[in-house]
């Protein structure tokens, strides 16, 4: 069954979806018809089952009949946001696609020393148009209930203003040394939210790691693997889901 979000609070049986995409979306591509059954999500992150009822021959609405569902939330239980040095464009465009099916809730993208790439100012505002749609599309392929937002830095110090209860840097050189106790003694306090800054294809610049271990970040390895830029944070998203979706009674 698709699921679909609306930006409309649902507070009655009957509804109206009047998002152009959605309705091209169900009519159109999927081709559905009154009595087929599809999902909503509202701003309130509640999921409703919508019957549709009549679809408007002129594509300017979809009636449904909806019934807020009991499902349980599908959202991670700690407040995760990936922040990731500038990459290639498919490597941006897949790590916002994996980041969101994996559960995080904020993708900051950012320019660091070593990155291959730099968005001029007068692109972010399209390029961040077009990752916030495929966040949409992710995150209702996969069921969720929010839908992430991406943001974009263009300066590594601006990172510190979104910092959560646990702030962490992937460091290349602490997996080289075989740390990988801090990594797990955060987890284990059980904070919030976290933060993870992974860095690009060349690494951090030492004194850019310093800057964020002076700014409370913690330098932590993933693992005595060395991953690829993309990797990491999928790496990272997936020890979060089973210290607190799969283990945490």
């Amino acid at each position: 069954m698709e699921q679909y979000f609306v930006k409309e609070t649902i507070n009655s049986n009957k509804f109206q979806i009047v998002d152009p995409e959605t309705i091209k979306h169900v009519a159109k591509v999927m081709r559905h018809k009154s009595g087929d059954v599809i999902s909503l999500v509202d701003p309130t992150e509640n999921l409703f089952m919508a019957t549709i009822d009549s679809i408007d021959p002129d594509s300017k609405f979809i009636a449904v009949d909806v019934e807020k569902s009991t499902k349980n939330s599908t959202e991670m239980p700690i407040d995760v946001t990936i922040a990731c040095s500038l990459s290639k464009k498919d490597k941006i465009e897949w790590i916002t696609q994996k980041s969101t099916e994996l559960g995080a809730k904020r993708i900051i993208f950012f320019d660091s020393r070593y990155s291959i790439m730099n968005w001029k100012p007068n692109v972010v505002e399209k390029k961040l148009a077009r990752l916030q749609e495929i966040a949409k599309n992710a995150a209702q392929q996969s069921k969720r209930r929010i839908i992430p937002e991406v943001i974009y830095v263009d300066k590594l110090k601006d990172l510190v203003q979104y910092k959560a209860e646990a702030n962490l840097v992937a460091y290349e050189e602490s997996a080289k040394q075989g740390e990988i106790s801090r990594l797990a003694q955060t987890l284990n306090e059980m904070p919030k939210s976290v933060i993870c800054a992974f860095g690009p294809e060349g690494g951090f610049a030492p004194e850019e790691i310093d800057f964020l271990n002076q700014a409370d970040f913690l330098s932590v390895g993933l693992g005595p693997r060395i991953m690829r830029a993309e990797t990491a944070p999928m790496y990272f998203l997936s020890v979060l889901s089973y210290k607190y979706e799969l283990t945490v009674k």
